[in-house]
């Protein structure tokens, strides 16, 4: 039976075990939540794994699962916002495990405040890891993927873009310039076998989200998502493994929600 807006299969059960097999894939922000969980998928489908972010405790465990799934795995600090640093650690993956072939830029930040009270260096802490992240890490990654011939760039946008962030204006505005910046690195370098795209999450449970929102998400956020439930890291992982590999060959510049219907006009009844 085909599966509708329930529970999503794991990968495994919808991809083959070798899917990526002789690759290699860099996740940013994969020591926690949605990075967690796609770093550990691209494992299971035979992928060596680098994962990267500001704190190697969060990294460490997820390097171990990592290896237990029988591959290779580079566990190694950044702050994303510095170029220099994401350069280094580009040059380290590669020098570590061989090559980048699929990017995955999902370090991200965010904080609820009203507008009016947002400074600016809140500003610039959210809108420096979302939106100067995802381009420091594209194109550091990107010179190592066009001298190899090619490669996939994966970019976690959010449904805050596609429409009004009320309360964290910084992140919308981030993720709106994330979504721009892959249509143009699909355009410019397509000509290089390289892909761009984005995956907008809509409400995920997570750590970090559940924290900005208080420690819980309140029920309320339900009654704009038709799917009546929020989505868990593991729903994201199917898509974003799905424009990583071959069958999405001829995808490029596109924007996928994975969002419960949420951006959808409500219906009537």
């Amino acid at each position: 039976m085909m599966a509708g807006l329930g529970e999503t299969p794991p990968s495994t059960d919808l991809f083959a075990d070798d899917l990526f097999a002789g690759e290699v894939a860099l996740v940013t922000g994969g020591g926690t939540g949605i990075g967690r969980e796609i770093a550990l998928a691209f494992a299971a489908h035979g992928a060596d794994v680098a994962i990267a972010s500001r704190a190697m405790d969060h990294l460490e465990p997820v390097a171990e699962e990592i290896e237990d799934s029988g591959v290779r795995a580079c566990a190694t600090t950044v702050d994303v916002r510095e170029y220099e640093a994401v350069e280094a650690m580009t040059d380290d993956v590669v020098a570590e495990l061989g090559g980048i072939d699929v990017l995955v830029n999902n370090a991200g930040a965010n904080f609820l405040t009203p507008t009016e009270a947002l400074s600016p260096n809140g500003w610039r802490s959210v809108v420096g890891t979302i939106l100067d992240g995802t381009a420091y890490c594209t194109m550091a990654a990107g010179e190592h993927m066009i001298e190899d011939g090619g490669g996939v760039v994966l970019s976690m946008g959010a449904t805050n873009s596609a429409r009004g962030a009320p309360y964290h204006a910084h992140s919308g505005a981030g993720k709106a310039g994330v979504h721009n910046l892959m249509q143009t690195v699909a355009s410019e370098w397509a000509s290089h076998e390289i892909r761009a795209n984005t995956v907008a999450p809509g409400i995920i449970e997570t750590e970090g989200v559940t924290a900005a929102a208080g420690g819980e998400l309140p029920d309320d956020f339900l009654a704009d998502v038709p799917a009546d439930r929020f989505g868990t890291p593991g729903d994201c992982v199917p898509l974003v493994l799905f424009l990583a590999s071959d069958a999405a060959a001829y995808v490029t510049g596109g924007y996928f929600t994975v969002d419960g219907g949420q951006l959808l006009a409500p219906s009537p009844f």
